[in-house]
């Protein structure tokens, strides 16, 4: 989406309309991407002629644009990069959300099944089995991960457990109906997601005690 909305930052199709109503972060990158260019713009337009003021040369000229762009450019990937935590999260959500079967399941998981899915990704979890109620190895940027959904007090939470995704703090955050947090962990991170509002920050302190990283993964 944020790839979208940087080619055009004006523009806006139905699908982009529906996501960025439930999406803070796209919400802000929009806004910052409409205000860059309606400022790149206006560095680009010629000033009107006034009487006695100087005026660029036309060879300078073909520079002021370059810089201009450049620095357009600069200001893009700053923005881009300083939100590394927000672009995970949103593939997060995208893939849960191309399983909603998950959340419909209801049938407990067996221990086996559980660290059929688990060893992939070189972890193993201290969470007892009768929880578990959909367990799967997942294809996930460029990575197998565990995708687990375990039955809570609050009704069904997905977990995934992302060995090769590291993060520098907590995150919250809110999509599609959903709310997340991913949390640090030694190896790489936990996301943890539940449809609707809900207080997942007990969970994602016990996932992060209960998962444990084996020293011989891929």
């Amino acid at each position: 989406m944020r790839l979208e909305i940087g080619a055009d930052p004006a523009g806006g199709t139905p699908a982009l309309e529906e996501h960025v109503r439930d999406c803070a972060s796209c919400r802000q990158f929009r806004e910052e991407m409409r205000t860059l260019d309606t400022n790149i713009r206006r560095a680009l337009e010629r000033p009107p002629g006034r009487v006695g003021a100087p005026r660029l040369t036309a060879p300078w000229r073909p520079w002021a644009l370059a810089a201009s762009v450049l620095l357009a450019m600069l200001a893009v990937m700053t923005v881009w990069l300083l939100r590394p935590s927000d672009t995970l999260a949103h593939e997060v959500v995208a893939h849960v959300r191309q399983e909603p079967e998950s959340w419909l399941a209801s049938r407990q998981i067996d221990a086996h099944s559980i660290d059929e899915a688990l060893r992939g990704a070189g972890v193993k979890l201290d969470l007892t089995a009768d929880r578990v109620t959909y367990a799967q190895s997942c294809w996930f940027r460029g990575h197998y991960v565990p995708h687990l959904v375990v039955q809570t007090t609050q009704g069904p939470v997905t977990v995934m457990i992302l060995r090769n995704q590291r993060v520098a703090s907590r995150r919250s955050f809110q999509e599609s109906g959903m709310t997340g947090v991913i949390v640090p962990a030694p190896q790489g991170s936990v996301a943890v997601l539940a449809r609707g509002n809900a207080d997942l920050e007990t969970l994602a302190s016990q996932m992060q005690q209960e998962v444990r990283w084996l020293p011989d993964a891929p």
